[in-house]
Order: structure tokens, then sequence, then C-alpha cells
């Protein structure tokens, strides 16, 4: 009988002891951080690609991939941003920017410009939703004084009290570098 008790006592210490391991392995792997989410990098914001797209080395090559990307930054400007994102954004698209339009609109004023159209934006509840650019038919290549030139259309729908569809055509120029530059816009 001595035996039987023995055996008896050394499965309950034994599974007893399984038990314990058991669920400290499993507390330990629940709790413990993935190291692959450790090492992800947190979501990169739309702003944020597109701060960080460097126009040094990858300047859009055809007028309608600048009007596009001037398009993708101006519709973020009109988002809900922080401050220095905006100031950064802005300064940004001065690089699309032809040097005569820029010797047009210096920095200070072209801010000060944008910073009041913005609160006026926002105190009105209005957003770019979406853009696109319209038809690449539509769009002209012209030579004068030796200068190339170039037109590219797009179509802007603003929410403000309901949808509105604004349409801005660019004008463009191809620079001494050889990089379209906008040169100005008007509404159509």
């Amino acid at each position: 009988m001595g035996k039987a008790k023995i055996r008896t006592a050394t499965t309950i210490i034994t599974m007893t002891i399984v038990a314990g391991i058991i669920v400290f392995v499993y507390f330990y792997w629940s709790n413990r951080t993935d190291p692959l989410k450790e090492a992800s990098f947190e979501e990169i914001t739309e702003v944020e690609k597109l701060l960080n797209k460097d126009l040094t080395l990858f300047y859009p090559e055809t007028p309608r991939e600048v009007v596009k990307l001037y398009s993708a930054m101006f519709k973020e400007l009109y988002s809900d941003i922080k401050d220095d994102e905006t100031e950064a954004l802005a300064l940004k698209i001065r690089e699309l920017y032809d040097k005569e339009l820029l010797a047009l609109n210096p920095k200070e004023e072209y801010l000060n410009n944008l910073y009041s159209e913005i609160a006026s934006a926002k105190k009105a509840h209005r957003k770019i939703s979406h853009y696109y650019l319209i038809n690449k038919e539509e769009e002209a290549k012209t030579i004068k004084d030796g200068k190339e030139y170039a037109t590219v259309s797009v179509s802007y729908t603003i929410q403000e009290k309901g949808k509105i569809s604004e349409t801005r055509k660019f004008i463009l120029r191809r620079s001494d570098e050889g990089e379209w530059k906008i040169l100005g816009w008007k509404k159509e």
C-alpha cells in the first residue's frame, strides 16, 4: 500500500508541475510584445508621404504628373493637418512653381495668404474631397519665344453645404533644367 500512495503522490506532484509550466508559458507568450509589431513602423500619413518626396531626385516628368502632385498636396492643405505640416507642405508646393510665379508671390506673403484662405475654408467647413485630371487629349503643348508650355485641367470636388465642382486650368512652362513648373492657373 505504501508504494501506491507514493505513486499517486508523485503523479499529482508531476501533474501540478506540468500544469504550472503550461500556465507560465501561456502567460509568458500572451503578455510578450511581438517583435514584429515592435519593429514595424507606424503607418505613414498621406501628408508625410508628400513631405518625404524628394523633388530634387524624383521630380515629376510630365506636366500631368506635376499637376497631379500639386493637386494631392493642395487637397491635403485643406484637410485637418497640423500647422507645421501646413507650412512644410506649402513650401513643398512652391518647389513646383515657375520662377516667375515665385517672384510674384514672395514666401511670407504666400504663406500669409494661404493661412487666411485655409482659415476661412475651415470656418466654412470646406474641404476638397477629391480631384481628377481631365482628359489627357485636352492637354496642349505649345512653343512660344523658344519656351515650351503645356496646359492641364483638373476638376476638384469641394464639400461645403453639398458638393461643388471647380475646374482649374494649369499653365506650365519647361524650365531651363527641363522640369515642368507651374506658371499659373485659372478657374474655368
